[in-house]
């Protein structure tokens, strides 16, 4: 009777490649697309990595006579580079040393984001997603929200609770961030309105589009400063702890 063969697939393998390539390919493009499950897995993974990687990053900068070693010496220096493939270690220990130290210096955790898409035009339809590394110049919420910025700008409008969160959040820990930010927004300006050196809006379907204004109740009206406060608990400020008298127990003598 014929034998069958069977093969046995290591599947804990397959996925920690997987792991390992999205992460060198993240390092590598700053930002990458991949399927939602895909990037669910593999986050805590990268973001461990980048944890362990960068934190040696800065005790070699800071290190006065390791920061005077040539990069070829540094790359020793970074254990972490070990989770990575054999060819990509050199190439993402550069770019990490040369680059995500400085960049990086006010973080010590939270380095990449992970945003939802459309799911893909195909038989599958599945779900994707984006992995980027925050406080990059390719990061989608940075430009997503200086485009909306910028469009509440040129329509003279204050800026709601939600965008005003989401500009905090994005300038807090970036280095020189209210700058950079500032700079995306007027980069918005020019790419997306037109808006030539006067600070005005030329192109006639432009004009038509920000005449569309939001809802101008969130925007300086009686939403204002209310959006973020919780709509299905009835919550309230906390009042401030007022010092309690303890009586001495009757037991004590």
């Amino acid at each position: 009777m014929p034998k069958v063969v069977t093969f046995e697939i290591n599947r804990h393998r397959q996925y920690n490649m997987i792991r390992k390539n999205l992460c060198a390919n993240l390092i590598k493009h700053e930002y990458i697309q991949t399927t939602a499950s895909k990037a669910r897995k593999a986050k805590p993974y990268i973001e461990k990595f980048l944890n362990q990687v960068i934190k040696e990053t800065k005790q070699i900068n800071s290190d006065p006579t390791l920061s005077q070693l040539p990069i070829n010496q540094k790359l020793h220096k970074l254990g972490a580079l070990s989770f990575l493939q054999p060819l990509d270690r050199s190439e993402i220990g550069t770019k990490i040393l040369s680059q995500f130290g400085s960049r990086y210096i006010n973080r010590s955790n939270g380095f990449i984001r992970v945003l939802r898409l459309e799911p893909r035009l195909s038989e599958d339809k599945s779900p994707m997603s984006v992995i980027e590394l925050v406080d990059s110049e390719y990061e989608f919420k940075l430009w997503y929200t200086g485009k909306i910025v910028a469009r509440l700008e040129l329509q003279g409008l204050p800026l709601d609770d939600l965008t005003k969160l989401n500009v905090d959040k994005l300038v807090e820990l970036r280095p020189n961030g209210e700058e950079k930010f500032r700079e995306v927004v007027e980069k918005c300006k020019s790419e997306f309105y037109k808006v030539n050196e006067n600070g005005e809006v030329e192109n006639v379907d432009l004009k038509d589009k920000l005449e569309n204004l939001p809802d101008l109740e969130a925007h300086g009206g009686k939403l204002q400063g209310k959006l973020l406060i919780s709509k299905k608990f009835n919550t309230k400020p906390r009042t401030n702890n007022q010092s309690a008298s303890i009586p001495k127990s009757p037991f004590l003598k």
